[in-house]
């Protein structure tokens, strides 16, 4: 790999996106389900009903969630944009997501949730979830789920197939827009491939949902069950509290279709247990629900997968995947080469790999690492997914001289959408900027020192919604702010000659 140098550090999470599955054909929903013959340990028959876990499958993995704080050799913390690390915590015995509004914007970056994938992956098997799931305004989603990105930050292009697994997720039972909603829990299953990008592309869905409800029909809201799917080639069996709510077939019969770089493959693949509560729409919030509105708390008491004889069957999965990026370390040693550049800004690279330069102190130049967002999104020719969100980026800024200034950008859409920690050497000062729609909006502001032909080591963090800025190590300032959840770094000047160098991306735990 010519393109810079990599280090792969501690796993954690990135935004990524959410796979809002629509799956499944129902055939029964009442009475114990039937026998098959596809793995050794299928579903028995009985007239009195079996109960859960079976006596075949044995556990592989839990987390009963005691303690402070959540397991990291277990569990990433989910990251999106509409995701924050706060709203994820561990106490008495429960794991909770919140789920807020945190700002006054009209849009769902005005409001967060939380989730945790984990580290390790499975495969058929039962998986099994004690939790209480509030009754929530509609456009809230919580969901016990799973896909074969275990949610580490950054994503790496991994191009191929994989199966998701709904064991519920809760739903808005309205199309978008309209009222009155309400809510609904159901569970299925769904198809994606990855292209060369990275980019999720739904390949098949599986209709009618499977309808989670008590035997009597009524609804579970705002009451601590234990939901379960037990996955095989040939069924999905669903099971509320250890008893069997109902049997469906698999519907998945053929292989996925292959990939650029995957042959096409069985659904078995490596799966990471996902469970999450994000915002889906907005359309269902009352407009006057001031920030600090509290919509509800996921509690989960326990999480676990089971199998035969305690070992995750053989699953579809010819390579390993490849590991996630948490650090990113850039020489620019290919002169950039996988950096955007904004058209008519003028880019060199300084010789013996000392960085890239922007030698004009005209116009307005920025350089993006991957392309800027774009729908439909441009071809990433890196790889690794190149959005982060709790995140810090650090390099070397060189000023030649008084200009506006230049330093690091962080959770960038393209050149008219980012923040943005700024040395202003006419000015003696370093600052917080967020440009939104093209409007540019400083933040804070605090005193530097700031001479002509000097060196100084910029470091712009990014954590939840708090922005940190740093000068030759020493904490200049910080502010709030709502509006970015995720998005590419780079590095920006403004009527400033400058040049950037020895530039390191890290996720931050």
């Amino acid at each position: 790999m010519t393109a810079g140098r990599f280090t792969r550090l501690r796993r954690r999470s990135l935004a990524g996106s959410l796979g809002l599955a629509t799956a499944l054909g129902v055939l029964s929903v009442t009475g114990p389900a039937s026998a098959t013959a596809d793995t050794p340990c299928t579903n028995p028959t009985g007239p009195a009903g079996v109960s859960y876990p079976l006596p075949c499958l044995s556990e592989v993995f839990s987390d009963d969630f005691d303690g402070t704080a959540l397991d990291p050799a277990k569990w990433n913390v989910r990251q999106t944009s509409w995701s924050n690390d706060s709203n994820v915590s561990v106490s008495g015995g429960k794991l909770r997501i919140d789920m807020k509004r945190v700002s006054a914007a009209t849009g769902k970056d005005g409001f967060r949730g939380g989730g945790v994938s984990s580290r390790q992956r499975f495969g058929y098997g039962y998986y099994e979830i004690t939790a209480t799931l509030p009754s929530l305004t509609p456009g809230w989603h919580p969901a016990f789920w799973t896909q074969i990105w275990d949610g580490a930050e950054g994503r790496p292009v991994y191009d191929r197939p994989f199966t998701e697994l709904d064991v519920f997720e809760v739903q808005s039972v309205a199309p978008h827009g309209t009222t009155p909603a309400t809510t609904k829990l159901d569970g299925g299953v769904i198809t994606w491939n990855n292209n060369t990008s990275g980019n999720d592309i739904k390949n098949t869905e599986f209709k009618p949902r499977f309808p989670w409800k008590k035997p009597d029909g009524t609804p579970l809201w705002n009451e601590q069950h234990r939901y379960g799917l037990h996955y095989t080639p040939t069924g999905l069996t669903y099971v509320l509290d250890g008893k069997v709510l109902g049997t469906v077939p698999n519907p998945i019969k053929d292989p996925m279709p292959g990939t650029a770089s995957y042959p096409a493959a069985a659904y078995n693949s490596p799966m990471s247990i996902w469970i999450s509560a994000v915002l889906t729409t907005t359309s269902y919030i009352p407009a006057d629900a001031p920030v600090g509105t509290t919509f509800g708390t996921y509690q989960v008491d326990r999480v676990a997968y089971y199998a035969p004889g305690g070992q995750v069957p053989p699953v579809d999965d010819p390579t390993p995947l490849p590991p996630a990026f948490t650090t990113v370390q850039e020489d620019f040693a290919d002169g950039g080469a996988r950096w955007w550049k904004k058209p008519g800004s003028v880019w060199t690279t300084a010789p013996a790999g000392g960085g890239l330069r922007h030698p004009s102190a005209q116009g307005d130049a920025i350089a993006l690492l991957g392309q800027p967002v774009t729908d439909p999104p441009l071809p990433n020719t890196l790889p690794f997914a190149p959005d982060w969100t709790n995140v810090a980026v650090e390099a070397d800024v060189s000023l030649d001289g008084d200009g506006q200034g230049a330093g690091l950008m962080a959770r960038a859409k393209d050149d008219q959408n980012y923040y943005y920690l700024q040395l202003q050497p006419a000015k003696q000062q370093v600052a917080l900027v967020r440009k939104a729609a093209g409007v540019s909006t400083v933040l804070a502001t605090a005193p530097a020192a700031l001479a002509a032909g000097e060196t100084h080591r910029l470091r712009l963090t990014v954590v939840d919604n708090t922005l940190t800025g740093y000068v030759d190590g020493v904490r200049k300032l910080a502010k709030d702010d709502f509006l970015f959840g995720t998005g590419r770094i780079g590095v920006k000047g403004y009527q400033q000659a400058f040049t950037v160098s020895d530039l390191t991306v890290s996720a931050l735990g």
